[in-house]
């Protein structure tokens, strides 16, 4: 499906970007250079005939990238992203966006002048469940919609067991970590189904003995611009990990289990539909068939899945929370 020329660099080789590698080679991809900080030292096994270079800023300027993947650290996804963006570089920026707003209309503005696009690392829109739960909603077979319970959480320590969670991007402030943006597929997966936000409001914090300087943990009361209140519960604490979805409406109720790989609606009248996942599903599927995705439209210069204008919204609600949870107050957004 990749043209023989099509030229990649992958910024950062921690534990995604090792993985956003080998998924390239998969897909077919022989042109693939690398550019690490070398502020992570982790060591990941080796991939052979990958390029490692050692300047970003002359790489990018000699080179034709067709595209460039953004996994080092948060903190300096959009400095990098406009820099590439000014060489009219396409560009998937793992999630999320930025750990700030800082320059992100910017990088807009340059991407819409040089024709450049971009994309965000939220592989949970293509989840089959997730999309089968757009579908329903979107055909309003649960009628109106009532209520929305949304639960994820995980044990940080357990995510990368080579790496130290504790100097891990998810668990430092200045790398742009916390719960809240660590965790942001939640955030953009529910603004996906069920549009634009007008208020939230948080409790939680630092609660756990993880001992990082970012929040671990986050219950958020969220009102959607179409009134459907929303709770989301986000922890860097859970044993075992949970990603739960439950909504309920005036014709019937919907479950995602993304642990047990089911998908199951529940009709008034007792209808009980299961949708499952085949039971050698990896996630690794998701991440093959965004990256996939955004090739084929970089090669047929067709519109994108998730824009750089989603990753935007998703970033200022999951900064509103934030602020939430400092300011012990509802944000409007």
């Amino acid at each position: 499906m990749v043209r023989k020329s099509f030229k990649s660099l992958v910024v950062g080789f921690g534990s995604i970007g090792n993985r956003h590698t080998k998924n390239l080679i998969n897909l077919g991809c022989k042109n693939i250079d690398i550019f690490r900080t070398f502020r992570n030292k982790t060591q990941y096994p080796k991939i052979k005939n990958l390029n490692i270079l050692k300047n970003f800023n002359e790489a990018i300027k000699k080179n034709k990238y067709d595209l460039m993947i953004l996994a080092n650290p948060t903190s300096d996804h959009i400095n990098y992203a406009i820099k590439a963006a000014k060489e009219k570089i396409n560009i998937y920026i793992e999630k999320p966006l930025s750990n700030s707003l800082k320059n992100v209309n910017l990088l807009n503005k340059i991407r819409k002048k040089n024709n450049v696009k971009i994309t965000v690392g939220c592989q949970l829109k293509y989840h089959s469940g997730l999309n089968y739960i757009k579908e329903i909603i979107e055909k309003k077979k649960l009628g109106k919609i009532y209520s929305v319970v949304c639960d994820v959480g995980a044990y940080l320590p357990s995510w990368h067991p080579n790496e130290n969670y504790k100097k891990s991007y998810a668990g430092k402030k200045k790398l742009g970590g916390g719960v809240i943006l660590t965790l942001i597929h939640e955030i953009d997966y529910l603004y996906w189904l069920f549009g634009k936000f007008k208020s939230v409001y948080s409790t939680g914090g630092k609660l756990t003995k993880l001992n990082i300087d970012v929040e671990d943990t986050l219950l958020s009361n969220i009102v959607t611009n179409k009134n459907v209140p929303i709770l989301l519960r986000m922890d860097f604490w859970r044993q075992p990990p949970t990603r739960k979805l439950n909504i309920v409406g005036e014709k019937g109720q919907l479950f995602w289990d993304y642990h047990s790989k089911k998908t199951t609606l529940i009709l008034k009248n007792g209808k009980k539909i299961t949708k499952k996942l085949r039971s050698n599903w990896k996630k690794n599927q998701m991440y093959l068939d965004i990256l996939k995705d955004f090739i084929l439209k970089i090669s047929n210069n067709k519109k994108i899945k998730i824009s750089l204008e989603d990753g935007i919204y998703a970033l200022k609600v999951a900064l509103s929370l934030k602020k939430s949870l400092r300011q012990s107050k509802k944000i409007l957004i």
